[in-house]
């Protein structure tokens, strides 16, 4: 019998500013799901540096990965795990030189083969694959066509990336627990729920509803 791959967790997103309380969703995350690794992300203002050097400090010591969104200077100065970034040859390479090799530098891919295969050659840590914005079913504005025909192409690159490469890949922006446990089915080694649905007063249910859905999906290596 073939041996089952470990199962898909969590990357979650959290998007400036870092408040109190979404401080407190994910320390509540972390204990009550299995999260891998939390990203920080950019938005309209930049982040508070003490807030976010105290949010990296409780991430790590709950051991989970902190990395940072594109910005490599402050992941170095706040001693980030490494680097969340656009799928660009030259700006891994400024990175891994600034970072190290120990660092985790992610790229995002969207739905793009090319760009996914160049970063994992020189080096990157993970790929990510899907839409710039979370799929809902419930928040899609008709026509969804097109959204259904992303997340389809999202799960045909998963698929590929997982019979071909030894580099994890992530389903990214993924809000539906449903489409989380077909991409983990599908090989995805991680899904990240988008930075937006925080917003939702249910944030912290529905991440333990697609923990659950993806911890439950397995795949055969």
């Amino acid at each position: 019998m073939a041996d089952a791959k470990p199962k898909c967790r969590l990357y979650l997103q959290a998007a400036a500013p870092l408040t109190a309380k979404l401080e407190a969703q994910l320390a509540q995350a972390m204990a009550n799901t299995s999260v891998a690794c939390i990203l920080l992300c950019e938005n309209a203002q930049p982040f508070d540096e003490s807030h976010a050097d105290r949010l990296i400090d409780l991430v790590q010591a709950a051991g989970v990965s902190c990395l940072i969104e594109n910005d490599v200077a402050l992941a170095e100065r706040l001693g980030a795990d490494g680097v969340h970034i656009a799928a660009d040859a030259d700006l891994y390479k400024h990175a891994r030189d600034l970072l190290g090799e120990t660092a985790n530098i992610g790229a995002s891919c969207g739905l793009d083969r090319h760009n996914a295969m160049r970063l994992a050659e020189i080096g990157a840590d993970y790929v990510a694959f899907g839409p710039e914005t979370a799929f809902s079913p419930e928040t899609a504005s008709p026509p969804m066509t097109a959204d259904i025909d992303t997340i389809d192409q999202c799960a045909e690159l998963i698929t590929w990336w997982s019979e071909i490469f030894v580099v994890p890949c992530i389903a990214w922006n993924i809000d539906d627990p449903a489409q989380a446990a077909r991409l983990a089915g599908l090989g995805a080694d991680f899904v990240a729920p988008s930075r937006t649905i925080w917003q939702d007063d249910n944030a912290l249910a529905i991440i333990a509803e697609i923990d659950s859905a993806i911890g439950r999906a397995r795949r055969a290596a």
